[in-house]
């Protein structure tokens, strides 16, 4: 009503499409900037995919065409997010009618032609011998995915640009135990007892302080252009769940306070991260100890091959904490 700026860390889609179609018009005239997932869902992947794609932009004028984001995470889960997860299942935003939820452009993105069977969330396990790693399904990749579609909407990375999300597990056993998963999830009423009797945690209840201060993330983008070159970037950071979970929505809403006529597009509407502050929330996060890289040796190695360089630093990193 007033114009006034607002970013939070929710990464329910649906409830953010329900409210672009209730608001979004009066959110434009008025000029406000309304800018959900402004945290672990979904800064990493949506101003990772923004860097990779200008970092490949500015060696070669072809369009992005494809973006593989592999997620490697070390820390725990909160009791919060396990609730709001729970809530979505046992009481889903009721959308427009004939507007499916589970859509995959459901917040826009879509390609010419509709969406294609590379669009689709992975459901199954496999090695990729290339990064000498296991890949498996990653639990927040329907939320991620769209965010980043989204963006492209607006950004225009490419028009037969293409996103998918993956996880790098730590061998075989646990990439099979998440496709599982994801093949069959665990009903309402099952995690719903779980918290109860504990094993999972309650509302409020989370990781330790001292497993938070031995947690990090990695963030591995391949990004390929039309005519085929690639590059290996990476966002990364520390517990992701709570710590950059806080910088990364505090450092939004800095960005649209002190360098509102610097960000690309904060001009009004329902936006997302990239598409609204872009580089400059980039830049303020590398600031803050969230670092963007791009991937590079004197040697000119493959881009798959720098990322197995990523993988295993990482992996030599946690055994030493």
């Amino acid at each position: 009503k007033y114009g006034t700026h607002w970013v939070d860390i929710s990464g329910e889609v649906p409830w953010s499409r329900s409210c672009a179609d209730r608001w979004g018009d009066k959110a434009r005239a008025n000029g406000a900037c309304i800018v959900n997932h402004c945290g672990y869902d979904s800064i990493p992947s949506d101003l990772g995919v923004l860097f990779a794609a200008n970092a490949l932009r500015s060696v070669s004028s072809s369009p992005v065409r494809i973006v593989t984001n592999y997620q490697i995470g070390l820390g725990g889960f909160s009791g919060g997010s396990l609730q709001t997860t729970l809530a979505g299942l046992t009481h889903p935003v009721v959308l427009s009618n004939g507007v499916d939820p589970d859509d995959l452009f459901l917040v826009g993105g879509e390609p010419k032609g509709g969406p294609r069977d590379e669009d689709k969330y992975l459901m199954e396990a496999y090695h990729d011998d290339d990064l000498g790693a296991w890949v498996a399904p990653f639990g927040m990749a329907n939320i991620n995915s769209r965010v980043v579609r989204r963006s492209n909407m607006f950004l225009k990375y490419g028009e037969k640009f293409g996103y998918r999300e993956v996880q790098i597990s730590s061998n075989e056993k646990q990439a099979k135990k998440a496709a599982k998963l994801a093949q069959n999830p665990t009903p309402p009423e099952v995690m719903q007892k779980l918290i109860e009797s504990g094993r999972l945690p309650k509302p409020g209840e989370g990781p330790s302080p001292q497993l938070r201060s031995r947690s990090r993330f990695v963030t591995l983008l391949i990004a390929v252009n039309e005519d085929g070159q690639a590059l290996a970037a990476t966002v990364q950071g520390g517990e992701c769940g709570y710590e950059e979970t806080a910088k990364m929505c505090i450092e939004s809403a800095l960005a649209l306070v002190y360098e509102n006529a610097s960000c690309p597009n904060a001009k009004g509407g329902f936006l997302t991260p990239a598409s609204c502050m872009g580089n400059v929330l980039i830049n303020r996060l590398h600031r803050a100890g969230i670092t963007f890289s791009v991937l590079a040796d004197s040697e000119g190695r493959k881009a798959k091959v720098l990322g197995k360089r990523a993988i295993a630093d990482f992996n030599q990193m946690v055994a030493r904490l």
